[in-house]
């Protein structure tokens, strides 16, 4: 039988800045471990051979975590990309990165890449109504750096809350 897998959905890591009270971390915190993977498990697990025979495209997303707070995300999309042109996705809130981390990431990313932040508020009060403990400037210099220092696709993607659905043109017009 032959692999014909092309979409890897990956949980780099399990780590995360936010307190969103709809998260796992939130209602059953004593069910969640801290971990991440990093560029050793990429080498063994997605060696070149792998990753030229089955690898289109990957994202990376959490459902306890951020991908972001995996120390070796950039190394492991460098690695990955050196093998092959992979699309890379990377869904994130965005806070709590400097400048320069983003700066660091663009450099690996193309116009074939995409990061898609989650943000669901118009400035800082307003995102942590539900992103709890978010960073709303710390995110704005994740998408500026990203701008300017990547030919990747930026996506705001918000959930529609009470709190913000008169605000939606307001963030919409923000991108």
């Amino acid at each position: 039988m032959t692999l014909a897998t092309w979409h890897f959905h990956i949980e780099a890591s399990s780590k995360c800045t936010l307190r969103c009270p709809r998260c796992a971390r939130q209602e059953v915190p004593d069910t969640l471990v801290n971990t991440e993977l990093d560029l050793e498990f990429f080498k063994k697990n997605f060696t070149p051979e792998f990753i030229q025979q089955h690898v289109e495209k990957i994202t990376f997303c959490g459902d306890d975590g951020d991908p972001i707070y995996a120390h070796d995300l950039i190394p492991i999309i460098g690695y990955i990309k050196q093998i092959k042109p992979v699309e890379i996705v990377i869904i994130t809130n965005g806070s709590h990165k400097k400048e320069y981390w983003w700066s660091e990431l663009g450099s690996v990313l193309d116009d074939t890449d995409t990061v898609h932040f989650s943000i669901d508020g118009w400035d800082n009060e307003s995102n942590n109504l539900y992103r709890v403990n978010s960073d709303f400037d710390s995110i704005v210099q994740g998408i500026v750096g990203l701008r300017r220092t990547s030919a990747c696709r930026l996506v705001w993607a918000a959930i529609a809350f009470k709190f913000n659905e008169d605000h939606l043109d307001e963030m919409q017009a923000f991108q």
